[in-house]
């Protein structure tokens, strides 16, 4: 890293602490192992929802306190290889901007599983011969059935919190499997006072998503049978009304079709014939 000059210095805090000030909301995110290719295609596709700034930690932390003291709290996330993103968006949707621009890669031993790494049963594209062995000793039922190497059944490699191993990296190579993610990894988030760290951010929004509509539909459910008609439940319980007013509509019918149909009990008698006597 080439030594910067005390100007260099000052000029460099001065855009940063321009940069902090237009900015209501600020990040902290690690780029380790990020390679600079994948970090450049992150970049160009986050254009616009938000400005990426790399500097020397000295002085990023001098713009921060000069422009935002507020951001002080921010400064404990800054531990590695990391950098600061500055948006207008809101902490959440900053947070989705970079989780959903990151790609899967292979592991490498010493990695931690960031979940249990499951090889499912199946065919693979393997030749039998020396992989066969690779696959046992990383804990996978692998076996020979004709030309290729197929998987027996669902093989755990590593536990979610285990260290991958060299033999289990090799193995799941191999296979093509990439258990792992890379890409900007947003540690936390300031935004109008409040500090967002990653576990609070990282949202499923699917499974919210479905309790809310579970939820809806019960208390919909619920309003329409205690016949409590807020305006958000008349539309459904007249809907349900008229489904219920056709069904018995139809039931009646039915009972009056079968009603109006003559029965044999019913049937009018024969008209009796006059006897002859011989």
């Amino acid at each position: 890293m080439s030594v910067l000059t005390k100007q260099q210095k000052k000029e460099i805090t001065a855009r940063l602490e321009k940069a902090f000030a237009e900015y209501p909301v600020a990040a902290i995110a690690s780029i380790e192992g990020l390679k600079s290719s994948q970090f450049n295609a992150i970049k160009k596709k986050v254009r616009g929802q938000a400005e990426i700034i790399i500097a020397r930690k000295t002085l990023m932390r001098r713009a921060l306190d000069a422009a935002r003291p507020e951001l002080k709290e921010l400064q404990q996330y800054m531990t590695g290889a990391e950098i600061i993103i500055l948006s207008k968006l809101d902490a959440f949707k900053l947070f989705k901007a970079f989780k959903q621009n990151k790609s899967k890669t292979f592991a490498k031993p010493g990695q931690v599983a960031p979940a249990d790494i499951i090889v499912p049963a199946g065919e693979t594209s393997l030749a039998p011969g020396p992989v066969l062995t690779e696959l046992k000793q990383a804990k996978i039922d692998a076996r020979i059935q004709g030309p290729k190497v197929v998987i027996g059944k669902d093989s755990l490699v590593a536990k979610k919190g285990e260290v991958i191993s060299d033999a289990a990296a090799k193995a799941l190579a191999k296979l093509g499997i990439q258990p792992f993610e890379v890409g900007v990894d947003v540690k936390a988030v300031y935004d109008h006072g409040v500090v967002y760290t990653k576990d609070v951010l990282d949202v499923d929004e699917q499974y919210y998503l479905n309790a809310i509509r579970t939820a809806y539909s019960e208390a919909t459910a619920i309003a329409i049978a205690a016949q409590y008609f807020a305006p958000e439940f008349v539309s459904p319980a007249i809907v349900k009304a008229e489904l219920e007013a056709l069904a018995i509509a139809e039931k009646v019918r039915k009972e009056e079709k079968v009603a109006e149909a003559p029965s044999e009990a019913q049937a009018p008698p024969a008209e009796a014939q006059p006897q002859t006597t011989q």
